[in-house]
């Protein structure tokens, strides 16, 4: 790791120390109100950039190494003198991946939101993909770095040189693969403030116990170096503590949000029929990755039942994944694959969701769906499974109706109560729909995660009663 920090230091011009957070006391505070630039207070002093530790321990992290180095030396210091000048802090994310899912959306729904006179976004990426081209097409600068899955020190060099170059402020990384390389390499970039952001639990990762082990212990050592971890889920939130460590002050539940504008009802559905090559029986509406975490084989085995009774619906699966031939091939031997429509991404779900009679979610495990949310904005009835992050948004029999997991007679049997009673299913969907307007929007989800960037500058951490925003 030495040779890692003597190349990033050697990036520096001047080689000027690498920054640590911002810490009370000597901390930039934004001032003025909501939309003031940051000021700085007496500024904060480093160790020369070669002695950041990789991996220190708690207590190493609260403390400079040596508080006798010169203010103007720091690089944490410069940028926050930049932002007092009015210029905007540099806001760097760093992707969970390259695909089109629900850490990708949410990234999306904050780029929009983005108050671009405070903060100039960029988009890191771990590897090539659609995310990164439909990143581009929108004008956010992006760039890719590859992140191997087990710690790789060049990746680290590579991603710090990164961060460094682009004088980043606020770093915010998303998943635990980029959680970890973003808490490192920010360190040793000297990143003033970097955000952890938790959209699944540790257990979710589809690895071998080991590998589970060996990714949870660097995990608990990496998330010392941030200054807040941002959970989409309250049950994300309680976990982290519990199985990462994370003490209760640093951890703050943010819930997803969207704008519902983009979910009205109307439109030309028949359109959409047409494409897809369906008539006018029901249709069944499945967005998520193809992976063994979103439950589709459960789905595929409930279809025979509902098909007995409506042999004209069908059932649209959006997106892709490693379990795709598996699927298509389980489909085929269940008798149902003349019902099933794979249709691969697609970006038009707002469209697909005005012909949908029913959403279903069949996940053995979720933070905090999208797709969900998604669905309610539109006014849909959804069928989901009972799971941690789930129950948090759906109330069974209120907002929508839930199931066990891995349960496919329970499935049918409760999306055939909603098919054969649509002013039921209509009821739960616009009850959802209520929901979403009143607490789950976009401008609440960006500003909470905005006050979380601020509050960080300021180096104090919200209150107790605040640490979970929307709740009711």
């Amino acid at each position: 790791m030495a040779a890692a920090r003597a190349r990033v230091c050697n990036e520096r011009a001047g080689r000027h120390p690498a920054a640590g957070r911002v810490r009370p006391g000597g901390a930039a505070v934004f001032s003025g109100g909501r939309h003031a630039g940051l000021r700085a207070a007496s500024a904060p002093t480093r160790d020369r950039c070669g002695q950041v530790a990789l991996l220190p321990s708690a207590a190493s992290t609260r403390q400079p190494a040596d508080r006798g180095e010169e203010a103007g030396q720091c690089r944490e210091a410069r940028r926050v003198r930049r932002a007092a000048r009015g210029s905007p802090v540099v806001l760097a994310e760093l992707a969970g991946s390259a695909a089109l899912g629900g850490g990708e959306r949410y990234l999306e729904v904050l780029f929009e939101g983005l108050d671009r006179a405070r903060y100039e976004p960029v988009l890191i990426c771990p590897e090539a993909g659609p995310f990164v081209r439909a990143m581009r097409d929108r004008g956010i600068p992006t760039s890719v770095v590859r992140l191997a899955p087990l710690i790789n020190p060049s990746a680290l060099v590579r991603l710090a040189s990164l961060l460094s170059r682009h004088k980043v402020g606020v770093l915010q990384t998303h998943g635990a693969r980029s959680n970890f390389y973003g808490a490192v390499a920010g360190r040793l970039a000297g990143v003033p403030v970097i955000i952890a952001t938790v959209h699944n639990a540790l257990g979710d990762y589809e690895v071998n116990s080991l590998r589970r082990r060996v990714y949870a212990a660097a995990l608990r050592r990496a998330l010392r170096l941030v200054d807040r971890v941002v959970c989409v889920s309250e049950a994300l939130r309680q976990d982290t503590q519990q199985s990462l460590g994370v003490p209760s002050e640093r951890v703050v539940t943010i819930y997803n949000g969207l704008d519902p504008s983009r979910f009205g009802r109307g439109g030309d559905t028949r359109a959409i029929r047409d494409e897809l090559g369906i008539g006018d029986g029901p249709m069944l509406l499945a967005v998520g990755r193809l992976t063994e975490q979103k439950g589709h084989r459960y789905l595929l085995e409930a279809l025979p039942a509902l098909l007995r009774e409506w042999p004209g619906l069908r059932c649209v699966i959006v997106g892709e994944g490693e379990l795709r031939v598996e699927l298509l091939a389980l489909a085929a031997g269940l008798g149902v694959g003349h019902a099933c429509i794979f249709t691969g991404a697609r970006s038009d779900i707002p469209d697909l969701l005005r012909v949908a009679d029913l959403v279903v979610l069949p996940s053995v495990s979720e933070g905090f769906p999208f797709t969900l949310l998604e669905a309610l904005a539109a006014s849909k009835p959804v069928l989901a499974s009972r799971i941690e992050g789930v129950t948090e948004l759906i109330r069974d029999g209120q907002t929508g109706s839930l199931v066990p997991p891995r349960a496919p007679a329970i499935l049918a049997e409760a999306a055939r109560a909603l098919l054969r009673n649509p002013d039921r299913a209509r009821a739960l969907g616009a009850a959802g729909e209520r929901l979403v307007r009143e607490r789950f929007t976009a401008d609440a989800m960006v500003s909470q995660t905005m006050a979380v960037f601020e509050s960080s500058w300021q180096g104090k951490a919200p209150r107790v009663e605040d640490r979970v925003y929307g709740s009711a």
